[in-house]
């Protein structure tokens, strides 16, 4: 048995299948973990939705942002962009079924068996992984919760508070974690949140930014477990993280780049090229 993890996929099931093939992937005995954003601009969002769904207990996935705003679009909250291209699912016969589905999806996975710890964008700086979990499973339950969940969406959409507190509480505690777990990329040198930039890091250097990744605390994968951290949503760094211990896999599939995947036991890395136009830029 092999475990795959996957970079977002933004509705590109055509080359997402390519993956699968090149992988030799095995659905019998192989795992899928995918780093979110499985919708979003991409060509073929229902077809990519219902073909993870259906993999059963043999893929996984953590949400990511688009997959947040679909939630809130749904739950009227967000108005449909025409170029997140989401009126098949939002016209489907199987639009309940989808949502029930994604509130399952967890904010982070964390392997049974495995230290492989899966997010959609990154975890703070201020916190480890053990703070990680603990606030991905607050917001889990929030997710799941009817009576909450509305108030939730209704509250996402803000860049603030950049800071984090174990004294905040409500719509603010949620934003936070929420925040950190899909959209961040920057930090100021204080370890506040820059959710506005997506340059480089080399281009965010010159603005006194860093990468969340840089600015992790000594111990904060090398304890507990020994994490292997993997991440997508950062399609400037074309998967490139100078960690060992820390995996970056969006390519930039839906701009034309490449779609990209790891394998955990062999610590191979696998891509085939996008079937789109090429506008990515780094």
């Amino acid at each position: 048995m092999a475990v795959y993890c996957i970079g977002d996929v933004h509705a590109c099931h055509d080359e997402l299948r390519a993956l699968l093939e090149v992988m030799d992937f095995n659905p019998e005995n192989d795992e899928l973990i995918f780093t979110g954003d499985l919708i979003g601009r991409g060509p073929q969002p229902l077809q990519t939705l219902r073909f993870i769904k259906n993999l059963g207990e043999r893929a996984h996935t953590v949400l990511g942002n688009h997959d947040l705003n679909l939630l809130a679009v749904i739950y009227g909250h967000n108005q449909p962009r025409k170029k997140d291209n989401l009126d098949e699912i939002l016209k489907s016969k199987e639009l309940n079924k989808i949502t029930d589905w994604l509130r399952t999806k967890p904010l982070l996975y964390l392997h049974p068996q495995h230290p492989i710890c899966t997010v959609h964008a990154g975890i703070s700086p201020q916190w480890s992984i053990a703070d990680a979990i603990r606030c991905a499973d607050e917001m889990n339950a929030v997710i799941r919760d009817d009576s909450v969940f509305d108030s939730f969406l209704a509250g996402m959409y803000s860049d603030e508070p950049d800071s984090w507190s174990e004294d905040l509480t409500g719509i603010d505690r949620w934003r936070y974690i929420t925040n950190v777990f899909t959209r961040i990329r920057l930090c100021r040198s204080d370890r506040t949140l820059d959710l506005k930039n997506k340059n480089s890091p080399e281009e965010a250097r010159d603005e006194g930014l860093l990468p969340w990744f840089d600015m992790l605390g000594h111990n904060a994968l090398t304890s507990d477990r020994n994490y292997t951290l993997v991440f997508g949503h950062w399609a400037a760094l074309t998967g490139k993280c100078l960690h060992p211990k820390i995996k970056s896999l969006d390519t930039g599939c839906v701009w034309g780049n490449r779609l990209t995947g790891w394998c955990y036991d062999t610590d191979t890395l696998y891509s085939v090229p996008s079937l789109l136009p090429n506008k990515f830029k780094k």
